[in-house]
């Protein structure tokens, strides 16, 4: 199959969700219009996606000046401020719902794991907010929170929602789980752990890798014959850096309400890792956050999870875990390159529109960019750098608007010319010592 035949599942999508007929029937259905006026729901949508003016950022009269060449259009700083309503944000999020359910149209899977079907891997992004707005409360004034759960095999996007900062993220992990299927992988920071959660994912057949809160008690034995505490710290104390110990399957936390059976791998931090470590405890305690506990384990770091020696020896989860990173990397995309938290004092539903613009922006990037990684490696072996591309990428956003006016030709033509660009330009420098996703999934390359 042809390059020029395997980006048309993409050209067909993109066409289909933000065709016009399309855009105006989902803003009659939110009731974002209910009669075309000046700035029709198509204007409207590439004013909070497409075009490079900011609506968190920019003023209203520099997002009235910036609708008024390509469209033209005039319309007054007032009319503008009332559009951004309640039904323009159900508009956006309705927009943005149509494209994560097109997902799954696009192949752009990269492996065939014999072990995990998809790699889940979920965390949070928060941003402090000028002003005050009562539906999303922050740690100093108010916040948003946007929590972010993608497949890394896919690419698929499975879950997002935006919450006030101060939401807890355990909510967000029980939201999911009637989602999770068998042999999904599940990957996620301690903010997401508790003992019902874990045992949750393995009744439903998942899998899971996780850190263990250095509170977390360890015990061997069983109820008749009582119960023996292990202590990492304590068998790794006179061992050489990178010595693991895989202690099985052993009692992980306390009462019975708060533990689970779960295999617990503990490894002797390298110097390297242990300055990393520090760092980030360091950084904790500046914003006030209880370290003790976890400078007792500062020399070491202790995995848990439900996946069987006999699928997963001890020197493998580690890897593996790190791909947790990868989603370490969207949100610098997100913040760096599309400014997600770049918004300046303004109404809230202002605020709304530019969340999921923005998420718009992102979404259709990164569906572009991982068809991009899928193909490059199909027929070239080559690893893309997500964050390479995703900068390239974005460039190709307000040359789509003009395209999809042309037809479905140009977006086809448009895409073809962004994987171009990215096979030439976004290809990962890999550096010595330091394993890239596809080293880590025995995935070769050239």
């Amino acid at each position: 199959m042809g390059i020029k035949s395997q980006f048309w599942s993409l050209t067909q999508t993109i066409n289909h969700v933000f065709d016009r007929k399309s855009v105006r029937k989902t803003a009659m259905e939110t009731g974002f219009s209910q009669r075309l006026s000046k700035l029709t729901p198509e204007i409207f949508l590439s004013l909070c996606t497409f075009l490079k003016d900011s609506v968190g950022n920019e003023s209203l009269q520099h997002l009235c000046s910036a609708i008024s060449y390509p469209y033209q259009t005039s319309i007054s700083k007032q009319a503008l401020h009332e559009r951004f309503n309640k039904q323009a944000v159900s508009f956006l999020k309705e927009i943005y719902q149509q494209l994560v359910s097109n997902q799954v149209k696009i192949p752009r899977h990269v492996d065939v794991n014999r072990l995990f079907s998809r790699i889940r891997i979920m965390d949070s992004t928060s941003f402090n907010l000028e002003g005050d707005y009562p539906d999303y409360p922050g740690f100093r004034n108010s916040g948003v929170k946007i929590q972010f759960d993608y497949d890394w095999l896919h690419g698929d996007f499975l879950y997002q929602s935006v919450d006030p900062q101060i939401k807890n993220d355990k909510s967000a992990a029980r939201e999911i789980m009637n989602s999770l299927l068998p042999g999904d992988l599940v990957l996620r920071d301690l903010g997401f752990y508790a003992a019902t959660i874990m045992k949750e994912i393995n009744k439903r057949g998942a899998y899971f890798i996780t850190r263990a809160p250095s509170k977390t008690k360890f015990w061997v034995g069983s109820s008749k014959e009582g119960w023996t505490q292990v202590v990492p710290e304590e068998d790794l104390k006179d061992k050489d850096s990178g010595k693991v110990i895989d202690y099985g399957f052993v009692k992980v936390g306390g009462d019975a309400r708060n533990s689970f059976i779960g295999r617990v791998v503990a490894q002797k931090l390298t110097p390297e890792q242990r300055k990393r470590r520090e760092k980030a405890l360091k950084k904790k305690g500046q914003k006030g956050r209880n370290v003790q506990s976890a400078l007792r384990r500062n020399d070491i770091q202790v995995l848990v999870t439900n996946i069987t020696q006999e699928k997963l020896g001890p020197q493998d989860l580690y890897p593996l875990y790190t791909l947790r990173w990868q989603v370490e990397i969207i949100f610098k995309t997100w913040k760096s390159l599309y400014q997600i938290n770049n918004v300046r004092r303004m109404k809230q539903e202002r605020m709304e529109c530019h969340l999921y613009g923005t998420l718009i922006r992102i979404l259709l990037s990164s569906m572009t960019m991982f068809q991009c990684r899928y193909y490059l490696y199909q027929n070239h072996q080559k690893e893309i750098s997500e964050y390479k591309a995703m900068d390239l990428i974005k460039g190709f956003l307000p040359y789509l608007e003009s395209a999809l006016c042309s037809g479905i030709k140009a977006i086809y033509e448009l895409l073809l010319t962004v994987y171009e660009n990215t096979k030439r330009h976004g290809i990962k420098d890999h550096r010595k010592r330091h394993q890239s996703p596809f080293d880590v999934l025995g995935l070769p390359y050239k």
